[in-house]
């Protein structure tokens, strides 16, 4: 128990210290192998054993094919198809923001992808119409949190490792759960248009001409969420292929829309690289973090001491909810499924909770963190797009905060609507 606290301690110091999450994460390792008399060569071999997975494979692949894509036409028709089909809606813009962002998600597999993506158009095209600036910065950014929800999702690969559950059915039970968080992002920007709050232009009157020709134009970006999905669902890919068919794919779309150019090529593969050395050292290490969890024998205390507490399953849920969007507010949503994923997973399979439930639980709660002040990495990036002051987009923000956390809470006390769809469709033979 002490060399975990050690452990624990020593991260956060690193982390008030403005220590990068990968560095601290590294340092407290180390500190506590000497502490607990543990030979220091523990560290590299467990960071190599963390990363060696066929399946880890998938995240570089997702990453590649969604910055592909990003840069080949996609965003732009995406957009287009959206704002023909929606863009009649009470709320305009904004509801097309929403839509488009769920079809994105399809392709992206990160929030940041989305928010950085589809957020320079969205911004553009809300800005031309009179939308106030601070308002489209916050629904752009509310709407990227379906990103890694929809699949593909990189921390869904990530959590599906840790927690040894399929990555196909962690991919399908996020589908519901994603269109929820949409849906409830769209009844509030229905509310606020209609209570006057949202100063949005009368929307323009629908005309199915024009979504069949949009449809047409965009059908390449439309097909590929299915294209990517179909595969794991039938059985006949495993992630890691599924995933370098999405590059292959993503290639060929930006071949055909003539937009994939030689000098955007390079750039989304430079971006794509730094992304996954990132994350595979951030996995790397958070294995070694988890080793040492692990023959501490802490997972199985704190589990005793959660069912000394409680037999309560709800209790025990609404817990973990309030610590992880705690922990969300300072600590980005890949470290933390690293830390604590060791430890929460004895206590949610003593109390009989779904672990394919509780990797989409988990995800979102961490993913509304994205959105939250201080350390959200959302807000930055909205601030980069946007040139806005970070307090302005959490003050414009802080009416989504309301229906993200009341889908976050259907997700979680209604586990049917996550594991529905990978039952349906991948049930236990």
């Amino acid at each position: 128990m002490f060399i975990g606290a050690v452990l624990f301690v020593t991260f956060l110091v690193f982390l008030i210290l403005g220590s990068p999450v990968s560095i601290a994460m590294g340092l407290s390792t180390l500190i506590a192998l000497l502490v607990g008399g543990y030979d220091i060569q523990t560290l590299p071999l467990m960071a190599m054993r963390g990363i060696d997975s066929f399946m880890l494979m998938a995240i570089p692949f997702f990453i590649i094919a969604g910055n592909l894509l990003n840069i080949g036409g996609i965003t732009r028709r995406i957009f287009d198809f959206s704002n023909t089909l929606v863009g009649h809606f009470t709320g305009g813009l904004a509801q097309v923001n929403v839509v488009a962002s769920m079809i994105f998600s399809g392709i992206s597999g990160t929030a940041v992808g989305d928010a950085a993506g589809l957020g320079v158009i969205e911004m553009k095209a809300m800005t031309e119409k009179g939308y106030d600036k601070r308002f489209s910065a916050a629904i752009t950014l509310a709407s990227s949190v379906i990103g890694p929800i929809i699949p593909p999702s990189v921390p869904f690969v990530v959590y599906a490792v840790i927690a040894e559950v399929s990555i196909a059915k962690l991919f399908l039970a996020g589908i519901v759960p994603g269109m929820i968080i949409g849906l409830s992002l769209m009844i509030a920007n229905y509310t606020m248009a209609k209570t006057g709050y949202l100063k949005a232009p009368e929307p323009k009157p629908f005309e199915a001409k024009k979504v069949w020709e949009s449809f047409k134009d965009g059908i390449l970006a439309l097909m590929a969420p299915i294209i990517i999905l179909s595969g794991m669902a039938l059985g006949v890919a495993t992630p890691t292929e599924a995933g370098l068919l999405a590059v292959v794919y993503a290639l060929l779309v930006g071949v055909l829309y003539r937009e994939l150019t030689w000098s955007a090529l390079v750039t989304a593969l430079r971006s794509s690289l730094f992304s996954s050395v990132m994350i595979m050292v951030l996995i790397g290490f958070g294995y070694a973090m988890g080793w040492i969890v692990a023959i501490e024998r802490l997972p199985i205390l704190l589990a005793d001491s959660f069912l000394s507490f409680t037999d309560n399953r709800y209790i025990v849920l609404l817990m973990i909810n309030i610590l992880l969007i705690l922990l969300g507010m300072v600590v980005e949503g890949i470290p933390i499924k690293l830390i604590l994923l060791p430890i929460l997973l004895p206590i949610i399979d003593a109390f009989g909770i779904d672990r394919l439930h509780f990797g989409v639980l988990m995800t979102c709660n961490t993913l509304i963190g994205l959105a939250t002040p201080p350390v959200g990495l959302g807000l930055f990036v909205m601030g980069s797009i946007t040139d806005l002051e970070i307090n302005d987009i959490v003050k414009a923000m802080l009416p989504f905060y309301i229906p993200l956390i009341l889908a976050l809470f259907l997700i979680t006390y209604l586990p049917s609507f996550t594991l529905w769809l990978p039952n349906l469709l991948m049930p236990v033979r």
